[in-house]
């Protein structure tokens, strides 16, 4: 029998709905105000359907980082094993990075988010200013967080935000997103228009949304 916790999540909609993530996790999304016996009844309606889900899911998706010593994980691509040290500040080599030893998980695992944030903040700020510089646009904010589903996205003020999960992935998938959303703040939509733009700075880009599809579905999920 396939065991499951399930996640609720507050919603300003109006439905109730379930989402099962490639990594397993049940998240319930409903309003704020509905009640707990319509939630149960809903859950239990949709056991079937979740059990059926979990059964189907790929067995190669990474668990969620603990940030334990000795944990891997994936940095720009590369294997990488987390060490934890003394020492405060973050180092980052090629196989390896070392954090600060906190003994609280919730406080570790927090503190490698931020690690793992610098790192991909160093990463991309030339990429952006290259890319608005070529595209002749301009980015008015950035901002980095975990998301489940998307890897990246743009609003109407031309403000964008980055999956903290591309710091697991090569610099040729890091580019074509920052591609992809700045491209975005000239066609907010997936045009053709849009699409010529892409591909005037990557001719290749079809390679990046086949990985993305590919394997990418995998990396997302050290960090949800």
């Amino acid at each position: 029998m396939i065991d499951f916790e399930i996640e609720r999540k507050t919603t300003r909609g109006r439905n109730i709905s379930l989402v099962v993530y490639q990594n397993g996790k049940v998240v319930l999304k409903h309003p704020a105000r509905v009640p707990k016996k319509q939630l149960e009844e809903f859950i239990t309606e949709k056991k079937e359907w979740i059990l059926s889900k979990l059964k189907d899911l790929p067995k190669d998706i990474p668990k969620k980082l603990k940030f334990a010593d000795g944990e891997t994980t994936h940095i720009f691509g590369n294997p990488t094993t987390i060490h934890l040290g003394s020492k405060k500040k973050v180092t980052f080599l090629e196989k390896t990075i070392q954090i600060p030893n906190i003994g609280n998980e919730d406080s570790r695992i927090r503190k490698g988010k931020l690690a793992l944030k610098g790192l991909l903040l160093e990463k991309i700020k030339p990429i952006i200013e290259k890319t608005t510089s070529d595209l002749n646009t301009k980015v008015t904010k950035l901002s980095i967080k975990t998301m489940r589903s998307l890897w990246g996205s743009c609003n109407s003020k031309n403000q964008i935000s980055l999956n903290l999960s591309l710091v697991h992935c090569p610099d040729s998938i890091i580019e074509y997103i920052i591609l992809h959303e700045v491209a975005h703040t000239i066609e907010h939509n997936h045009s053709s228009k849009f699409w010529k733009i892409v591909e005037s700075q990557n001719p290749n880009y079809k390679i990046a949304e086949k990985w993305l599809k590919e394997t990418g579905k995998k990396y997302i999920y050290y960090l949800n």
